[in-house]
């Protein structure tokens, strides 16, 4: 049984701003304290934030942080601790096409290593979330390169806590398969954004992509089903889009969501759902409306912790895609529909 709770209730990404390929070209003014000030307005306790640890390194074979990435997270921590937000540093070294690398612990460990000698001594606002989606590797060569990196950690920082996840993307299916690791402060997380066809329609980076895919309703209407396009035919696309109206029937969610409820329960450990969302350029607004009620209202009742993907960005919590006035331009049945309040 875990000796800890999840800290936090909901929150936010707060999304492309250190997901770059080199430190240099992080826009570290695209987000700025006001927007801490902002979230937390909303009720937001926790902010998880995506970065491309890896990348931010000074050569393939030396695996040194760049000073100016740790320069930029200190002035990150120090706005999170100042108003009581929980802030996740979440290791988002991951392509979405290309499988997680067998060999990663050869930068993986040295790179946590790093991290927790630099934030071993700061509050416990801080957390350690060791790699966003793992996929493509084996369940049982993950699970040993994540226990190795919670026990490299753990010789250097025994006092903060560290977000663990199972393969196939963090998906709730590979929950089961993550080893009964001896640390007892973790917090195991999922990611959420089922349908996927819903949830991810006109997004580019699937295979094939789902640019040709707009207005599919949430709930399933069969009158608003588009007809499959060219690209799809003979593809997981088809097969998903005939299976439409079992991937998007209530009890069939309930029942996907019911899954880490249980494994949290078996396990005696807490548990926390790192994303989810809908993305924006194609959805209908009205649709979307609906499947975070929806969504929210399931995860609020097994009293799931949450970060939505993300603040303001594709799948961002604003009208459009861009960040709008705040807090004017917030899409307000989103927000309530998270419990979030102005």
């Amino acid at each position: 049984m875990s000796k800890i709770k999840v800290p936090f209730s909901r929150g936010v990404n707060f999304t492309k701003w250190f997901e770059f390929q080199f430190v240099n070209d992080i826009p570290f003014t695209k987000y700025t304290e006001q927007d801490f000030i902002d979230v937390k307005s909303l009720g937001a306790d926790v902010v998880r934030l995506p970065i491309s640890m890896h990348f931010f390194t000074k050569s393939e074979t030396d695996y040194t942080i760049e000073p100016l990435l740790f320069k930029y997270l200190d002035t990150v921590c120090d706005w999170a601790e100042k108003h009581k937000i929980y802030l996740i540093l979440d290791n988002h070294s991951f392509h979405p096409i290309n499988p997680t690398d067998p060999n990663i612990d050869k930068i993986l460990i040295p790179v946590w290593e790093q991290f927790a000698q630099r934030y071993k001594d700061r509050s416990e606002y801080i957390l350690y979330e060791v790699l966003n989606e793992p996929h493509h590797i084996q369940d049982d060569l993950w699970g040993k390169i994540q226990g190795s990196v919670i026990d490299a950690i753990r010789k250097i920082d025994t006092k903060h806590t560290i977000i663990v996840g199972g393969t196939d993307f963090n998906s709730i299916a590979k929950l089961e398969t993550i080893p009964v690791y001896k640390d007892e402060n973790l917090i195991y997380t999922f990611h959420f954004y089922d349908p996927h066809l819903f949830t991810h329609q006109g997004a580019t980076w699937n295979k094939p992509s789902l640019a040709p895919l707009s207005g599919l309703p949430f709930p399933y209407d069969k009158n608003r089903i588009p007809k499959t396009h060219e690209s799809f035919k003979g593809t997981w696309v088809e097969d998903c889009l005939n299976d439409y109206e079992t991937a998007c029937d209530p009890k069939k969610l309930c029942a996907t969501l019911d899954k880490p409820l249980e494994f949290a329960k078996k396990r005696g450990v807490p548990i926390f759902c790192g994303e989810f969302g809908v993305y924006i350029p194609q959805s209908k607004p009205e649709d979307r409306a609906r499947w975070y009620k929806f969504i929210c209202k399931e995860m609020n009742d097994r009293n799931f912790s949450q970060a939505c993907w993300d603040y303001f960005g594709g799948f961002g919590i604003f009208k459009t895609e861009d960040r709008g006035a705040f807090p004017q331009d917030l899409n307000m049945e989103i927000v309530n529909a998270m419990g979030f309040s102005i």
